[in-house]
């Protein structure tokens, strides 16, 4: 079975953002909003910068998504091979998905006032081509393929363990959007333009344990779903839009999401037994009992 899958290799990354720019082309993402974008982080005064980046936000294409479990309509579902699609007809615009996605990676368009996210190109994948983001990449940063294809590279990074997702909130949702952080590669320090790559093994298992604060800056806040979060630019945009952000909701935010989709499913089969009970009757009243009066 396909299970297709996107991965960062960050000793490769050289922050060009060629792929977000290749993203907002390629789909016609509308302004202040992204289907991906690039986190940096750094700490410390010039010369002496030390920092790390993480490609977020952009669809984790989760194996058990928030956002397909807390979509009321339908319109987030998963493809054969994993993709989580989204069905624009069928999208009401009530940014259940929003709240829920614990990457902030599904956003409102406003033209259309219904959501939209990274699909992995999957009119390009469909073709036998590269999502967009991986094709302009020109490092090899980006890796795309099948997770279970023993001639593919991300399926070997990942059978080797070199490919992680990012949050506590991994555990639950079990990310198709993987990275391979500073040093899997290369030595841990590897110096990279004006500022140098650094992040311990420590510094890394602190990373990817974050949560999520809704209070910083966020690409594709909207302030009618998240009060406080501040969607502007940074004073110093050379030096990280994101000062201080922290990556990943807490895992709550996926149990509650379950919670949801197991109570609208019990609702559903509750509303269908009782259609059946409302048919049932009415067959009885208006056929049955007629055709065969009570003695």
């Amino acid at each position: 079975m396909t299970r297709l899958a996107m991965a960062t290799i960050e000793d490769l990354c050289m922050l060009c953002w060629a792929c977000v720019v290749a993203c907002k082309q390629e789909f016609d993402v509308p302004l202040g909003r992204w289907r991906l974008w690039i986190t940096e982080v750094y700490e410390g005064e010039y010369p002496n910068i030390t920092g790390y980046i993480i490609h977020l936000p952009q669809c984790n294409h989760c194996e058990n998504a928030p956002c397909v479990n807390s979509c009321p309509t339908g319109a987030l579902y998963h493809t054969d091979d994993g993709i989580v699609r989204l069905d624009k007809d069928l999208c009401i615009g009530c940014r259940a998905c929003t709240r829920a996605c614990p990457y902030n990676a599904v956003y409102i368009d406003p033209r259309t006032n219904k959501v939209d996210k990274c699909n992995f190109c999957e009119h390009l994948v469909e073709a036998g081509l590269q999502p967009a983001c991986v094709a302009a990449c020109p490092t090899g940063a980006r890796i795309f393929g099948d997770l279970d294809d023993p001639n593919s590279l991300i399926g070997r990074l990942y059978r080797e363990g070199k490919l992680i997702g990012v949050g506590r909130v991994a555990d639950k949702v079990k990310p198709r959007l993987l990275f391979a952080p500073f040093g899997a590669f290369r030595p841990v320090d590897v110096r990279a333009g004006a500022f140098e790559k650094k992040i311990s093994p420590e510094r890394w298992k602190a990373l990817t344990e974050m949560d999520l604060d809704m209070t910083q800056w966020n690409p594709n806040a909207d302030p009618r779903v998240q009060p406080g979060a501040v969607s502007q630019w940074s004073a110093e945009p050379y030096l990280g839009q994101w000062a201080k952000i922290r990556l990943a909701k807490d895992p709550t935010i996926a149990d509650l999401a379950s919670v949801v989709k197991f109570t609208r499913e019990n609702l559903s089969r509750a509303a269908v037994a009782l259609l059946i009970l409302f048919l049932a009757g009415t067959l009885w009243s208006t056929v049955i009992r007629p055709i065969h009066p009570p003695e």
